[in-house]
């Protein structure tokens, strides 16, 4: 999302019904959300010389063809942070037109909802233990899984424009993603899809139970400080539990997706055929999307390299047929 401040000079430009101050701060909507007949329940502001905002659209209104020509006009349009959950919810309802939206190309598509996904994961990040983060890790998975459901492409597309920097909350999106295509080769079915890809964006929800120096310190983290690493899958099952997650294979996913096939995993120890289908899953994703991250202590790994070693040296750790099918997803 991009922020922007725009100090008002003229408030007698502005609805009388707006509440905005004199140091209102704005942000750039994305215009492709808006079509005809669509009702938006945010104020819409242009800007009007250097640093004045006017009103293009007061909140309530609905978008008529003269409207809809204006809009796909204006170079940009903004509404108030102010207003940004309704902005957000607004754009939340729209991600399934954007997938069948014909005017728009595939990696349009997917950079609008990974954009708008990530925003939503941050939310989840920033505030762990609200009892709304269920119900909104739902409405981040819809809209991948609907749009990697819609063409085999998708994966490649999403590749495109992952950013391969570190953030808990990109990791874990990234890593949800990875997982619902190996979930769709495998051919889940629809409810199992969901709840892996569910799983997967809350695999390490128990790091914000971590030390923020620890989860982000540069290079080698000391005995104690990993220790206190391994204990994030139990604190993620715990806020999972907290938060009203009923199903086992979620929480399964949360608890166990550092378990090795060889037993040298955690938090159980777990060997084989012990751990279940959503880890193995989990664990394959995890693996690729941390080394394929750049941090401020490594460069970031080609999807060649990282493959390759997770194929040559990792076959103790990690479901080989799961591997190869992320592969083969990968390269269609």
């Amino acid at each position: 999302m991009k922020y922007k401040q725009i100090i008002q000079h003229d408030i007698h430009s502005f609805s009388s019904k707006s509440k905005n101050s004199d140091n209102e701060s704005y942000i750039l909507v994305d215009k492709r959300f808006f079509h005809i007949n669509d009702t938006v329940d945010f104020n819409l502001y242009f800007q009007d010389g250097a640093s004045h905002m006017t009103l293009f659209l007061q909140k309530k209104s609905l978008i008529h063809k003269s409207e809809d020509a204006k809009i796909k006009e204006a170079k940009n349009l903004y509404t108030t942070l102010a207003e940004q959950k309704r902005y957000d919810l607004f754009k939340n309802t729209h991600l399934d037109e954007i997938v069948q939206d014909k005017a728009l190309s595939l990696d349009e598509k997917t950079e609008i909802i990974y954009e708008s996904t990530v925003e939503l994961s941050n939310t989840i990040f920033e505030n762990p233990m609200a009892k709304e983060n269920i119900e909104l890790s739902k409405e981040v998975i819809n809209p991948l899984l609907k749009s990697i459901i819609y063409s085999k492409d998708t994966i490649s597309s999403y590749m495109k424009i992952i950013e391969y920097d570190y953030y808990t909350h990109t990791h874990s999106l990234n890593v949800s993603i990875y997982a619902l295509c190996i979930g769709v080769a495998l051919k889940l079915e629809r409810s199992l899809l969901k709840d892996l890809g569910q799983a997967a964006l809350l695999h390490d929800l128990g790091k914000s139970k971590i030390a923020h120096d620890i989860i982000n310190k540069d290079g080698t983290l000391t005995n104690l400080e990993y220790k206190n690493i391994q204990l994030h899958p139990v604190l993620g099952y715990q806020i999972a539990l907290e938060l009203g997650v009923k199903e086992k294979n979620i929480l399964d996913g949360i608890l166990h997706h550092h378990e090795k096939l060889d037993g040298g995993g955690y938090p159980d120890g777990l060997k084989g055929e012990e751990i279940t289908l959503f880890p193995k899953i989990i664990a394959v994703c995890d693996v690729f999307d941390a080394l394929t991250a750049r941090r401020t202590y490594k460069n970031a790994m080609s999807s060649y390299e990282a493959l390759y070693i997770m194929k040559t040296q990792m076959t103790r750790h990690l479901d080989l047929n799961i591997l190869n099918k992320f592969i083969e997803t990968l390269h269609e």
